[in-house]
């Protein structure tokens, strides 16, 4: 037993090495800041987790994922350790997940590096807030999805709740589902496997709804939603007076866009915003006067407002971590020489501090600080590796025959949508980059490999997914046509044609029917729909001519069967 504990000590020792330093430093993180770090934020956390309740601002999964800490022990120190301990988790499984995929064990242990040492992820799972859990139930859902080429269906059931509760803990998950099922779907599950996936995902999802519609009549996840949209346009759009209903102008600020309060007056503020004192009209709720007044202003601005979220999401990846938007300052996400989580909400302080009593111990914090100023994941590598996961995905070289494919694509998208979606309804800040954290790294690697080299040795390659376009075209021949037309449409499908022609059409039917969603939704002109349509309508149709290509090329010469 010592001696093959010690030969696998020897095996894995850069790994052993790396789990050796991150408990180091957790300790020294635990001793640093005492009990925790906490935001304004942790107090509704843990009020909902001791009287637990569903808040209309957010949802409460986390609140619920504290539930029996804080009613076991309601100790701080407890939770800040449960969240070190699910980093260190997460780094040790994704290290096996790489070795599984044929990674040797020197790069499966540099794709680690940042979840074991990264400064943001230690401070974060410091921190009361719900960011870690996110993270781990993403990581959770992807290891799940993926450690066997064909998943059984007890991983997928565990695979779709750990989705669905992703999008309780926090709003940014609520989109993650379709990722999910369409990588599901390239890997040839049975439809009952791809049914109790969705099924195990949406079940958490819609009993909260059920009991938020009990708790306050709307049938929804929060109530905040179109409030959370208000305080990301109202300091950045121009939002045309003129063009507004007299009901919603007091929504547009008088200033001028660079004079205008921050995100954090509009949504907050002490309750002194607009978007709390615009009166109910025309039949509407004060909500629903938000909600109307957002898909005016997307409507009319929807360049500088996808500007503004395409520059927010790239923020994460700027070469320091002290990058600032208003009302989002970075120190928050910094180790510094003292526990500084209260005195720079000094509301909360004089309400909570003697709840919570903070401390520090001078000396560890110190070094922490000088620490974050040595080591962190540097922005522009981050979107290398985002760019190398993009690129194996796509199956650019000797990517498309590697069987990596699916994998890397779904942890780029687990990455991506997360941060889009918090770009898109709450704006720039650190704590919502932590995403990037476990899964670029990861599908960097995967895509790295994949690009190199192909097909590991030793990994079996996944099953091509179903020549889709050429059983369609196979059915086309099959059909009752007349003698000449069918000799002319076999020849077509044999030359690959036909393929293209159905290909088309498939795209043209689904930017249409995308154009026709965005039109009815009420969130889009028929230009910016038009837009769309085209769009989404190229985007399948290049989804289906690579299907295409894939078939064709590993098919052998001969005529399509009837």
């Amino acid at each position: 037993m010592t001696e093959g504990r010690s030969s696998w000590l020897r095996r894995h020792r850069l790994m052993a090495a790396l789990v050796a330093l991150g408990v180091a430093l957790r300790v020294v993180v635990m001793l640093a800041y005492r009990p925790a770090l906490l935001f304004p934020d942790s107090f509704r956390y843990l009020n909902e987790a001791h009287h637990f309740y569903l808040s209309e601002s957010r949802p409460t999964g986390y609140g619920l994922a504290l539930w029996p800490i804080a009613h076991l022990t309601g100790s701080l120190p407890v939770i800040t350790a449960c969240q070190h301990l699910i980093g260190l988790g997460l780094a040790v499984a994704c290290y096996a997940f790489l070795l599984r995929r044929g990674l040797p064990r020197w790069g499966a242990a540099l794709a680690v590096v940042p979840l074991m040492l990264d400064p943001l992820q230690l401070v974060l799972e410091h921190y009361v807030l719900s960011d870690v859990v996110f993270e781990a139930l993403l990581v959770l859902a992807c290891l799940l999805l993926l450690w066997h080429h064909r998943p059984g269906t007890r991983a997928l059931v565990v695979a779709g709740f750990a989705v669905g509760f992703a999008g309780l803990v926090r709003g940014a998950g609520s989109f993650l589902l379709v990722a999910f099922v369409v990588a599901l779907l390239c890997l040839r599950p049975s439809w009952r496997q791809v049914s109790a996936f969705v099924v195990a995902g949406v079940v958490p999802l819609a009993g909260y709804a059920v009991a938020y519609h009990q708790a306050h009549g709307e049938l929804a996840l929060v109530g905040s939603g179109p409030r959370f949209l208000y305080a990301r346009l109202a300091p950045n759009v121009d939002c045309h007076t003129d063009r507004l209903p007299a009901y919603e102008r007091m929504l547009c600020p008088a200033q001028p866009v660079a004079h205008r309060p921050n995100t954090d007056y509009f949504m907050w503020g002490g309750g002194e915003g607009p978007a709390y004192h615009v009166p109910p009209s025309h039949g509407m709720s004060r909500t629903q006067v938000i909600k109307d007044f957002d898909k005016r202003v997307v409507r009319a601005e929807p360049v500088t407002y996808a500007r503004l979220v395409l520059g927010d999401a790239a923020a994460g990846f700027a070469p320091t971590r002290t990058h600032d938007v208003p009302g989002y300052p970075s120190y928050y996400w910094l180790f510094a020489d003292h526990n500084w989580s209260l005195d720079l909400f000094p509301w909360f302080a004089q309400e909570h501090h003697g709840q919570y009593p903070l401390s520090s111990e001078p000396t560890a914090a110190r070094f922490l600080t000088s620490y974050r100023h040595v080591l962190w994941t540097p922005g522009p590598l981050l979107g290398l590796l985002l760019l190398v996961g993009v690129a194996a995905a796509a199956g650019v070289g000797r990517a498309r025959g590697s069987g990596q494919r699916v994998a890397v694509g779904l942890l780029v998208a687990c990455c991506v949508i997360p941060l889009l979606t918090g770009a898109a309804f709450s704006g720039f800040s650190w704590r919502y980059q932590l995403p990037q954290i476990p899964l670029l790294p990861v599908a960097g690697a995967l895509g790295l490999a994949a690009l190199l080299r192909g097909r590991p040795l030793g990994v079996p390659l996944r099953p091509e997914p179903p020549r889709v376009l050429d059983r369609w075209a196979a059915r086309v021949t099959a059909a009752p046509l007349p003698a000449g037309s069918r000799s002319a449409v076999r020849r077509a499908a044999e030359r690959g044609r036909l393929q293209v022609a159905l290909a088309v059409l498939a795209g043209v039917a689904g930017g249409c029917v995308s154009a026709v969603l965005a039109w009815a939704s009420g969130w889009a002109t028929a230009v910016n729909a038009a837009v769309g349509g085209v769009a989404v309508g190229v985007l399948v149709l290049a989804v289906l001519l690579s299907a295409w290509r894939r078939a064709r090329a590993g098919r052998e010469s001969g005529p399509i069967p009837p």
